[in-house]
């Protein structure tokens, strides 16, 4: 790029950043249409440091693909929501936006992923100070780790034991294997480690005529911007050439290096963003001064890299030009694979009798050793064999130079025909694809706008409502939170609430020194006696009593124990009779965003747009959350409100029993 060069007017000609535009440039050079697409090993220890090591304790609550990444919900009562973006392409870090769902991508990795759900995440580090992040959950006995890799190609892996259990994307690697059985092994480290270089570990390269800072890159195990930012404060030009450089340089470049380094993993952070033409394009911990673009400092590193990455990660190919060239090489995709498949089917029935014998020795171990073993007994026999899934009664295999699946269960015959169907399929989409190629004119396509996650209020871990006088009434899931609703969050001028029987939540109505009416004791009554025992007994009502906070304790009579979420009330007690079981589960929308709620029904008819109303019954709870879930929507649908509610998330707010769908009734907010 001699031309640019010579064009450059400062005080070094052109700075070498390897990370920022993968492998270009930056100085007086417009960086446009470049992003730094991904985080450095620096970058996670720095996150590592500040944010991620406050999601460890808590526990997975949901996972979904988005593209080639995950996006982990981890929640705990009292704590809140934390969103993990684990991505084999940038890297692992905490997004604050609420990022859609791709449903419709389902892998063996995320099956197993989402077999951990509820287990708690014990420890996020950092392997060998690379871009490998892994992450250990534990539930019960069971331990197993996440490892995400943005190395090369980058990849997801779930560990258990040392073995892979599931793997994004299998690879046979020149230094490893990344498969289903397979032991893990961890990235090799490449060059010297950088805390503790010394000038002597970079010496004797005098004869390579390349410059600086792209020889030192290969050289030592460190981020190519933090290499370049080493030299220029070292006083040396980046793009001079190494075999121009004298010792003293070089070691006033290592002790740089170090000392960027030091201050990144001491948690002394100068978190930035570089924009170029308005448009954020990477994130910085370090104010890296030989950028020469626009820094602006922002609060946090982590709100930096999630302003930067997070647009990546969701970012929409246009329609038009760049969608007709997707839909081509879609449709090349789809001939070459559908050319591969055939290949592959006549191949088999051409070599019946060892895939025979193969699937007949599959069959055989399957039903008499370990499962963790066949893969090892079939391939010592049979190297054709790629992996196996004994669960699912599948192996894959290499035929010709392919890699297909056959079904242990079906003859080789009878899979050679099903992969000559799937290869008739593939021809068919790849003609589509073409066809939609052709069709396509040049449009540019909106790109969906970033949503910062509502932040979660602290009552909101609780089970809760608005009265229809105002007031805020808490009540507790479990023991613990009845015990933490006493302790941290009853205030002296509060009502406590409780049905008079045993097993029951602790309500509470936050009065902030208000005076109370009849109708909110009436609504946290109800709730009190909808979430105890008396709605799985099949009450249709109970007695519900109220005290003043002062009167309840901890301190139980002498000689007595109170175990977790037990108090005792001490002077009289106010009682509502014959409070009536009823419930109801409304929905309420904002910004296009739909909010599911479980109350009183003269409180949530305020301020939710759907509402139905519940009493006991004989239906199964998961039955009438389906039906909920459904009359919700649709009642949305009516308003215009294109939202689906998910049954599961109605199934959380309801309490044990059976139930009677008493009425739905469409609001008109």
């Amino acid at each position: 790029m001699p031309s640019i060069v010579a064009a450059i007017k400062c005080r070094f000609p052109l700075v070498f950043t390897k990370a920022l535009l993968g492998e270009g440039f930056i100085g007086g050079v417009n960086i446009a249409s470049h992003v730094k697409k991904s985080l450095t090993a620096l970058d996670y220890a720095a996150l590592l440091r500040e944010s991620l090591n406050e999601v460890e304790g808590l526990r997975l609550q949901k996972a979904w693909m988005l593209g080639d990444a995950v996006v982990a919900r981890f929640r705990e009562p009292l704590v809140g929501d934390y969103m993990l973006v684990l991505s084999p392409s940038i890297g692992v870090y905490v997004t604050r936006y609420q990022l859609p769902k791709e449903e419709h991508q389902q892998s063996r990795f995320l099956k197993e992923l989402r077999q951990l759900k509820g287990a708690r995440l014990e420890c996020i580090r950092q392997v060998n100070l690379d871009r490998v992040a892994a992450l250990t959950f534990k539930r019960g006995e069971r331990v197993v780790e996440v490892v995400v890799e943005w190395v090369r190609e980058g990849n997801l892996l779930v560990v258990e034991g040392g073995k892979i259990n599931a793997v994004l994307k299998q690879r046979k690697l020149r230094d490893r294997s990344l498969a289903v059985g397979e032991v893990y092994e961890p990235p090799p480290q490449r060059g010297f480690d950088p805390l503790t270089l010394t000038s002597h570990d970079i010496t004797g390269h005098a004869a390579e005529k390349l410059s600086a800072a792209p020889l030192l890159s290969k050289l030592v195990n460190a981020p190519g911007e933090l290499v370049a930012e080493s030299l220029y404060r070292a006083g040396v030009d980046p793009m001079a050439l190494y075999n121009s450089l004298d010792s003293t340089s070089l070691r006033k470049a290592v002790q740089e290096l170090k000392n960027l380094y030091v201050q990144v993993l001491s948690g002394k952070l100068e978190p930035c963003v570089a924009f170029s033409n308005g448009e954020a394009v990477a994130a910085y911990p370090l104010r890296l001064i030989h950028l020469r673009v626009e820094l602006k400092p922002f609060d946090s590193f982590t709100e930096a890299v999630d302003e930067v990455y997070t647009k990546l990660l969701v970012r929409k190919p246009e329609t038009g030009v760049g969608a007709a060239i997707e839909a081509s090489k879609l449709a090349e995709m789809y001939t070459a694979r559908a050319a591969e498949l055939r290949r592959a089917a006549e191949h088999l029935m051409t070599r019946t009798g060892l895939f025979e014998e193969l699937l007949r020795e599959y069959r055989r171990l399957r039903s008499s050793i370990d499962w963790e073993k066949i893969y090892f007994e079939l391939k010592a026999k049979y190297p054709e064999l790629a992996s196996v899934e004994p669960e699912n009664a599948r192996l894959r295999v290499n035929v010709d130079g392919v890699e297909v699946e056959l079904d242990a269960s079906m003859s080789v015959a009878r899979n050679a025909s099903k992969l000559f169907q799937l290869a008739k399929d593939l021809e068919r989409k790849a003609r589509k694809a073409s066809e939609v190629a052709a069709n396509l004119q040049p449009q540019l396509t909106q790109q969906t706008p970033l949503r910062l996650q509502k932040p979660r209020k602290w009552y909101q871990n609780f089970r809760y409502f608005i009265s229809s006088e105002g007031f805020l009434v808490i009540g507790g899931r479990d023991a613990s939170q009845n015990e933490a609703i006493v302790k941290k969050y009853m205030d002296a001028h509060d009502l406590f609430i409780h049905a008079d029987v045993h097993g029951g939540p602790v309500v509470v109505v936050k009065t902030e020194g208000r005076k109370v009416g009849e109708a909110t004791l009436m609504e946290a009554a109800q709730i009190a006696a909808a979430y105890s025992r008396a709605w799985e007994h099949g009450l249709t009502a109970v007695d519900v009593y109220f005290v003043r906070a002062d009167q309840v304790s901890k301190k139980p009579p002498s000689g007595e124990y109170l175990g977790k979420g037990s108090f005792m009330v001490y002077g009289k007690r106010n009682y509502l009779k014959n409070v009536k079981l009823e419930l109801a589960v409304g929905a309420k929308v904002s910004d296009e965003a739909v909010e599911i709620l479980a109350g009183p029904p003269s409180a949530l008819a305020d301020y939710c747009h759907a509402m139905v109303t519940l009493e006991p019954g004989r239906t199964a709870r998961e039955e009438v959350a389906k039906k909920i879930a459904r009359l919700l929507s649709n009642s949305l649908e009516s308003k215009g409100y294109k939202i689906k509610v998910s049954p599961q998330e109605v199934l959380q707010l309801l309490p044990r029993g059976g139930f009677h769908l008493k009425s739905t009734t469409p609001l008109n907010i």
